[in-house]
């Protein structure tokens, strides 16, 4: 059992940010998935429809959970500036891979697989820019 317990120290956070990115990407592939599919709109407002929702969602099961920190400006600034981040950077990933990468594949997979790439980049970067920084907030308020 203290193996265990040594296993999962420290990664409590992590598992929890990975679990509501699992949730939230599930939201965001799908209505990417849908809107482009049945062409209400093009891959990138229709990626960036969908990570707006899940940004949305991801900054609700997160902020206290897994940073440790109060809705609030500052938190809510932090979500939002390396949402920006994230956006440009799963939006270039998806181009790229849709446009360059996964052109043999049928359009389903080409999407899906686009997306994978999209989300896989954006997490680790914005997990760790995230943790930095609200490590950061958090001691800024203990001073105070």
């Amino acid at each position: 059992m203290n193996i265990i317990k040594q296993i999962f120290r420290g990664k409590v956070a992590i598992a929890n940010y990975f679990l509501y990115s699992v949730i939230v990407a599930i939201v965001d592939t799908s209505l990417v998935w849908g809107f482009v599919r049945f062409t209400v709109f093009g891959l990138i407002t229709a990626n960036t429809i969908g990570v707006i929702t899940g940004f949305l969602l991801h900054y609700i099961l997160s902020s206290k959970s897994v940073f440790k920190t109060d809705y609030g400006t500052a938190g809510f600034a932090i979500y939002l500036g390396t949402f920006l981040f994230g956006l440009v950077f799963a939006n270039w990933l998806i181009y790229i891979s849709y446009e360059y990468i996964f052109t043999l594949f049928s359009i389903d997979l080409r999407i899906l697989l686009s997306k994978g790439v999209s989300i896989a980049g954006p997490f680790f970067a914005m997990y760790y820019m995230r943790k930095h920084l609200f490590l950061m907030l958090n001691r800024k308020r203990k001073e105070r």
